[in-house]
């Protein structure tokens, strides 16, 4: 690695932890306030920790299979370019190809007011394999944001000559501490596709809970939803630009046991709030042009008349 990015890495408390996953690079950051994993492979968030608090991300203990497509379930997956099973071709791997693959530390700082700066680059002509799955070019940026909470800014850029058909998600897996009583707030009204029901549409009504048996992609949804997890006494706003959906998924106590990337109890640790673009919210990057998605999650103690 670039030696010039060590030292700025080293600056913000940052090391690298060679060949931790999938014989991939892993970033490590310690500050006084957070602590932070960044895995290349895949271009993952993996954990996030407030000083004092339970980490912010879930990570399975399950490694899954260890082969190119194997999927883990931990952190910030990115789903792209498409979300779920690829329409035209089934033998391509779910939700896309920037999971699969191993991205490149490109930039290391801080913003004005301090917030640590890690950039990760993913571009198709790196990967001949890419090259062969997908005839488009294209480049991806990741700009992470670790301060008071975090963001992930994911940029895709069109390099090639035609439009560029897009679905995606940034698969966030949130840490709760019982999936049963956390609550999701700020869907009520929000029409969605739920996917346990043969993709039938439906109408949220109130908030969303328990989090359990959930696999909904809403549409058009609002900017932002709040995450209140009873157990850790906490609140998670998530706000988001670029994106017209929000995926909600968690696989429920059956589903959870005939996994084998999955431990039986993980289900009632985690749920997914995911910042996408997916279904009738999926589009098109002109030929040359770039989209960008971006979530931030902002954290706030629970009042302990919040929930009853």
């Amino acid at each position: 690695m670039d030696a010039q990015l060590m030292r700025e890495l080293e600056e913000i408390g940052g090391e690298i932890r060679p060949n931790s996953l999938r014989e991939c690079d892993e970033i490590l950051i310690d500050q006084p306030s957070f602590s932070a994993r960044i895995a290349l492979w895949g271009g993952h968030l993996v954990s996030f920790i407030q000083t004092g608090q339970e980490d912010l991300l879930f990570q399975s203990d399950n490694e899954g299979a260890q082969t190119r497509f194997g999927r883990r379930h931990f952190g910030v997956p990115v789903c792209w370019p498409w979300f779920g099973a690829n329409a035209e071709d089934d033998d391509l791997p779910a939700h896309g190809l920037a999971r699969y693959f191993r991205w490149q530390l490109v930039e290391v700082g801080r913003f004005k007011n301090g917030d640590a700066k890690i950039v990760l680059r993913l571009a198709s002509e790196d990967h001949p394999l890419i090259e062969e799955m997908w005839p488009y070019a294209f480049e991806l940026r990741q700009v992470f944001r670790l301060g008071e909470g975090f963001s992930v800014n994911f940029s895709a850029a069109n390099l090639s000559d035609k439009a560029m058909p897009i679905s995606e998600a940034l698969h966030t897996y949130f840490r709760v501490g019982d999936n049963k009583t956390a609550e999701i707030k700020g869907l009520d009204g929000v029409q969605y596709v739920d996917k346990f029901d043969d993709g039938n549409k439906k109408q949220q009504i109130g908030s969303v809970q328990p989090c359990e048996e959930l696999d909904r992609v809403y549409l058009n949804a609002p900017q932002e939803t709040v995450l209140e997890d009873l157990v850790l006494q906490r609140k998670l706003v998530i706000s988001s630009e670029g994106a017209q959906s929000t995926v909600l998924w968690n696989p429920g106590e059956a589903l959870a046991k005939l996994r084998t990337d999955m431990e039986d109890e993980d289900y009632r640790q985690f749920v997914c709030i995911e910042t996408a673009n997916a279904l009738d919210n999926a589009y098109k990057i002109p030929a040359g042009d770039m989209h960008q998605l971006r979530f931030t999650v902002k954290v706030e103690p629970l009042k302990n008349n919040a929930s009853s």
